[in-house]
């Protein structure tokens, strides 16, 4: 499964070759978006703001914030979500400016990671091998 998932990334199609339902395509395909966040405060952090993948996803008010007038509450709650904005703008930057790993040399690591266990697996039972040989000659 990972050697397909690598090879699909060395392809560009971003699939796994496998039928995975739309549901689960769906949730792969926004996991990059929705994994990064960026929050915002206002009115003394009493308003608090989470934005993910360029939307407003969340927004807590403390009750005390509700006594106030509409305009300087929506005021509040508009500064807080353009923070949370600005701050998922920034995080985002950071983020492109990261190298993605390459899928071509993962795949090596994978095959070179595949070829080391079958040789120590041979190893092994090549001592289990000698070892049950040894066990045998001393019954006799």
């Amino acid at each position: 499964m990972a050697r397909e998932r690598l090879a699909s990334l060395r392809t560009g199609d971003g699939r796994t070759g496998r039928d995975t339902g739309r549901g689960a395509d769906r949730a792969d395909a926004d996991a990059p978006r929705t994994a990064m966040r960026g929050t915002g405060t206002a009115d003394d952090e009493r308003v608090r703001a989470t934005a993910a993948g360029g939307r407003l996803v969340g927004l807590q008010l403390d009750p005390r914030t509700l006594r106030q007038p509409p305009d300087q509450l929506g005021a509040h709650i508009a500064a807080a979500a353009n923070a949370a904005l600005d701050d998922l703008r920034a995080r985002a930057e950071t983020a492109d400016t990261e190298q993605p790993p390459d899928p071509a040399a993962l795949a090596q690591t994978l095959r070179d990671v595949q070829e080391q266990g079958l040789r120590q697996l041979e190893l092994i039972s090549q001592s289990l091998s000698e070892a049950t040989a040894r066990i045998q000659g001393s019954r006799r």
